[in-house]
This record gives C-alpha cells, structure tokens and sequence, in this order.
C-alpha cells in the first residue's frame, strides 16, 4: 500500500510539474510575440508569483486540516481549468494578454498549496532510514520534468507554435488528476481537524511559521534558497530573449539548453542517491549554491552557445546537493502533524523573492543587456553563500541531528500515514 502511494505520489508531481513548465514556456512564448517586451515577460511571472505567496501564508494549514490527496485532486482540476481559458480563446482566434495573465494568476494561486502538500505526504510513505533517498528520487523526477518540459516545448513551439505547448499541459493535468483519484481511499478527516475557528486557523499558520523560530539554522537555509531562486527565475524567465539575441537561435535551441539542464540535474541526483546520508551538510548546501552562482556569471561573460550547454549542466549537477538536503532536513525535523504548514511555509519563504526576481530581472536585462543580468544573478547568489559560510550556526546541520530537535511539546507529534488525517 505505501509502495503504490510513493509511486502514486512521485507520478502526481512529475506530471503535474512537466506540465506546469511545459504550459509557462508556451505562455512566455506568447508573451513576448504578443508584446515584444521583456517586462511583460516578468510581469507575467510576477502575476503567478504574487497569488502563490499570499495562499502559501493564508492558506498553509489546509494541507494539515484537510484530506491531502483531495486536496491535490482539487487544485489540480483548477489549475486545469486556467489553462484551458488561454488554450481554447487562442484556438478560437480571440487570444488576449489578459487571458494568460489570468491564467498565470490562477495556476499561481493553486499551486501554492499542491507541492507542499505532496511533501508533506512523503514522510509517512517512506521512513526515515529512505527519507534521502525518497526525496532525491522525488527531487530529481520534479526537475527532470520541470526542465525537460521547456526542452520539448520548445522543439514544440519553434514547429507548430505556442498553443499545442498548451495542450500538452491540459493534458499532464488530467493524468495527474487521474492518477490521485487512482490511489487508496483516504480516510475520513477526524471532526477535529475540520472544525473551524478564526483563532485556532491564525495559531496554526504561527505554528508553521514558528519551526523557523526553533530551528534558525534552518531559517538560514531557506533564506539562501530565497536568494538562490530569485537569480534562477530573472535568468530563466529571460532565457528566450538571451536565446533570440543573444545567442540569434530559434526555440529549438531554448529546447536544447534545457535538455543539458535536465540532463544535468538527472546526473546530480544519480550521485546524490549513490552517496546516500549525508552528515557532512554544510559544506555540500554552500558549496552547491556557489558553485552555480559561479558558473552563471561566467555564463553572463562568455556569449558562446558551447559554453551555454556546458554552464547549464553543470548547474544542474550541483543543484540535487541543496534541493535534496534541505527536503531531507525539513523530513527529519518537522513532525508530521505540522508537515503541510512548515512546507507551505517553507516554500512561502523559498519562493519569496521570486516575483521580485521575475520583474528586476526583466528591468535589468531591458536597461543593460542579458548577459548582465546573468552575471548580477551569478554574483549575488555565490556571494550570498559565501557569506553564510561564516554563520556559525549552520555548523548545526553537520553530523548528528538530534541535538537539534526541540524540547517543547511539538516534538511529542508523531507522523502519522499519509492517506490519514494528521493527528
């Protein structure tokens, strides 16, 4: 039964993330032949990024109150529905910017909730002695699909246009849809996890906001993973403009670039799984983020398409070494009554400078070219690690773990199974 979940589970998140990137490159596409202007583009992202950060606040103790795989089911028929409003307005020929903005802001608003959830499941379905390994395969299947998507759209796109992009997402929804509805029945939510109070709902966003408190070391982590993922959004969000100017490619190549990523990141998680626990972690959460911030500022300095595929791997070996680690750490760390809330929050404080990320980005690249925006992008992320070296609280996160586990009541909540209600 928990096998055919972890399968269930890792199967709802690669479709779902293939389509996500699949349908966002198309829309992106779009975008820019609609407007020609890169400031469209960022505020494209910013209008799926600002929705997506107020529900992962607002929203965050859902994951916990309510049935989870429900809950995913449902998300994923709404984020369903907000792309076929582009794809069926552009099949008609009535296609306007305000339709995909809508649908940006919409997929936005329900993603926000459905990763968080999704990991909050898999500690009940793995167990501790797998958590590393459960994640890496997880992690490495999400972003295989989440750059493979853009490789294969854009083969796609530079073939029949933008709007089969678009099909091809409605289409990964649906099977991600069906896939949950495959899964064991969950049981029925207990009376007390559904009953509702303003007072009550307020504590348990605090609750997930105050693991960061017990855990500052974490807080750190998180916070580079802010940084890392603003410099990865303003690079990838201008990825076609640096294609088409810089580069002077077609789609294809965008396609291309994305292919080495994925390849890359498939690599990377290969190794990750081989070398299994990791007690040294420090040295390998830094060291990963400042090695890609190293090697997107080359990438900014050195307008050759050879060394585009070449940066692009590279980068993708080194980031399963973070992204695995820290599912790994919050796995260990948050028990699993509060898993839905601190992942929400998790990902809140991740993804928080994202759309800020999108939008500078694309002033940047607008006012002084590309290739800047690459090389301020690399800088600040490798500085950022740099300095968090120095922090002598995240030695915490080398060797034993237990020395970190709190001492209050929190702790006493053990995970439960995940087609359960949390206790």
């Amino acid at each position: 039964m928990l096998k055919r979940s972890y399968f269930g589970l890792l199967s709802t998140i690669s479709l779902s993330t293939f389509g996500d990137t699949f349908g966002l490159l198309a829309m992106e596409w779009m975008v820019y032949e609609l407007t020609g202007s890169k400031l469209a583009m960022g505020a494209l992202v910013l209008c799926s990024g600002i929705p997506e950060l107020l529900i992962r606040l607002l929203g965050s103790p859902l994951s916990d109150r309510l049935n989870r795989v429900r809950l995913m089911a449902f998300l994923a028929a709404i984020r369903l529905l907000a792309i076929v409003l582009p794809l069926g307005m552009g099949l008609a020929g009535q296609l306007q910017l305000w339709h995909l903005f809508a649908a940006a802001a919409l997929s936005g608003a329900c993603s926000a909730l459905f990763l968080p959830t999704a990991m909050a499941i898999v500690p009940g379905v793995a167990g501790e002695r797998k958590l590393m390994r459960a994640f890496a395969v997880i992690d490495g299947c999400k972003g295989a699909a989440a750059l493979l998507g853009p490789a294969l759209a854009g083969v796609l796109t530079a073939s029949s246009g933008a709007l089969p992009a678009l099909g091809i997402n409605a289409l990964c929804y649906a099977a991600a849809i069906a896939t949950l509805l495959y899964l064991p029945k969950p049981a029925k939510p207990r009376e007390a996890a559904v009953s509702f109070s303003v007072p009550a709902y307020l504590r348990e966003i605090a609750e997930g906001l105050s693991f960061y408190k017990q855990f500052p070391a974490m807080l750190i982590i998180m916070i580079l993973a802010s940084v890392s993922n603003l410099s990865s959004i303003a690079v990838w969000t201008m990825m076609v403009p640096y294609v088409r100017e810089v580069l002077h490619r077609d789609a294809s190549v965008l396609g291309a670039l994305s292919t080495a990523s994925a390849l890359g990141y498939l690599t990377g998680i290969s190794i990750v799984s081989l070398i299994g626990e990791i007690r040294r972690r420090r040295p390998f959460l830094l060291g990963s983020l400042m090695g890609i911030g190293l090697i997107t500022a080359l990438w900014g300095l050195i307008p050759s398409y050879p060394f585009a595929l070449t940066a692009v791997f590279t980068a993708g070996v080194l980031g399963p070494f973070f992204g695995s680690l820290s599912s790994s750490l919050h796995g260990r760390l948050v028990p699993g009554s509060l898993q839905g809330r601190v992942n929400s929050i998790r990902f809140l404080i991740g993804g928080a400078l994202q759309p800020l990320g999108a939008f500078a980005g694309g002033i940047l690249a607008e006012h002084y070219g590309v290739p800047a925006l690459f090389l301020a992008a690399g800088l600040l992320s490798a500085v950022c690690a740099g300095l968090a070296a120095l922090l002598p609280a995240l030695k915490a996160l080398d060797g034993d773990l237990s020395r970190l586990q709190p001492k209050s009541s929190v702790r006493s909540a053990l995970p439960g199974r995940w087609l359960s209600s949390p206790k």
